[in-house]
């Protein structure tokens, strides 16, 4: 059976934990004032960044999880990862989420608290601006033996965000929308999945946490219950590939050592 780490085995950039750059959920940049005039603004400011930033291609390993994540619902030629992010830091009053869901267990609880954050990515069109911290050369470089869950999480989050656009005629998808959504909500990222089974009814953000949570159930608990129902949500719009039948794909880098597997997905 793959193997279970903690994080004191990884050794990249990617900060592993909440307190730097906020929690695995924060990923795409807040636009508070919603008015036409920081509309115009952004579209400006997107504009100079598609010139400006070429970014790399992904990486074979990153292809292949993209792949196996999404298949042929995305065309991964086309995206292009960039170092440094358009995005400050926000303080804002954070809320415990209910620790049900895999992404909240794998890391330590969090305190209800006047929290200052910087998110780690932000996606516009084809292309995903990592924050500097967050930034790897390679966000897969073990796959598929070996996974740093974290990394999984975020990177399967953005390019969920490129497939939203790339099949926006289904999703309705466009990047001013995705952030309006900051908004709207206290925390755009909180999905229910009792309320509805059809993953394009839910947010733009949470179709991306819903697919984060899917890479962690998958990759920690592949033939739980709630890894099936997710699996077939998503295999209701992206040629996911089958679910494996009796054991764990890769051995997975935790973020906290103190996770608890048991049920974890159940």
């Amino acid at each position: 059976m793959a193997s279970v780490r903690d994080r004191d085995g990884w050794r990249g950039r990617c900060p592993l934990t909440p307190a730097r750059g906020g929690t695995v959920q924060g990923r795409s940049s807040s636009f508070p004032n919603r008015k036409r005039p920081a509309r115009m603004i952004l579209r400006l400011f997107c504009l100079l960044l598609l010139v400006a930033a070429c970014g790399r291609p992904l990486t074979e390993a990153e292809r292949a999880f993209a792949t196996r994540l999404h298949g042929d619902a995305l065309d991964i030629s086309r995206v292009r990862l960039v170092e440094g992010a358009p995005v400050g830091a926000v303080t804002f009053h954070r809320k415990p989420r209910p620790r049900v869901t895999c992404r909240e267990r794998i890391l330590p609880p969090q305190k209800e608290e006047i929290v200052t954050v910087k998110p780690a990515a932000v996606t516009l069109f084809h292309k995903v601006y990592f924050a500097r911290d967050w930034y790897l050369d390679d966000y897969m470089p073990d796959y598929p033996d070996r996974v740093n869950l974290i990394a999984a999480m975020l990177l399967a989050h953005e390019l969920t965000h490129v497939w939203q656009w790339q099949n926006r005629r289904v999703t309705g998808y466009h990047p001013l929308r995705a952030a309006a959504e900051h908004g709207a909500s206290d925390d755009p990222y909180l999905f229910d999945l009792r309320e509805a089974p059809d993953f394009l009814s839910y947010g733009y953000e949470q179709q991306g946490a819903i697919v984060e949570e899917y890479v962690c159930c998958r990759a920690l608990a592949p033939e739980a219950p709630r890894t099936r129902r997710l699996h077939d949500m998503l295999a209701a719009v992206m040629p996911v590939t089958a679910l494996p039948q009796s054991r764990r794909e890769s051995d997975v880098l935790l973020p906290w050592r103190d996770a608890e597997l048991t049920g974890i997905c159940d």
